[in-house]
């Protein structure tokens, strides 16, 4: 029985834990040429670039997260996300309330798969029809 218990207590703890959930958001480029995805914030230690060759993907984000069962890209820290070709010009601005194909409308735009408990994946598709 003095074994027993220690056994019963760990089942316990294991059990009671907070649930973890994990995140992973990548962004593919299927257009015909190479990308430059640029993360606008007002803050500087958000901003970020992506460069996506033409065909491949790249991670935007990946988080892992307890407490939490469910999560998505973390896009409302960026006022715009900017997309570029490599010659520097814009080829496309998102904003988070404009209309139509949006980066910013997870729940449209995004692909999602979870492909075990609390493990979520996600894609974004820019194709050359977005950027013409």
């Amino acid at each position: 029985m003095k074994k027993l218990f220690p056994i019963i207590a760990a089942i316990a703890v294991l059990c009671s834990c907070d649930p973890v959930a994990e995140m992973e958001a990548n962004i593919f480029n299927l257009t015909n040429e190479d990308l430059i995805i640029e993360f606008v914030s007002s803050k500087e230690s958000r901003r970020k670039n992506l460069e996506i060759p033409k065909g491949e993907m790249r991670l935007f984000e990946e988080v892992y997260d307890v407490g939490n069962d469910f999560l998505e890209p973390a896009l409302y820290y960026y006022d715009s996300v900017v997309v570029k070709n490599n010659a520097e010009q814009i080829l496309k601005i998102y904003k988070p309330n404009d209309t139509g194909k949006n980066i910013y409308n997870i729940d449209d735009y995004w692909f999602l798969n979870e492909p075990s408990k609390r493990f979520f994946k996600y894609v974004y598709e820019i194709n050359n029809e977005d950027i013409e």
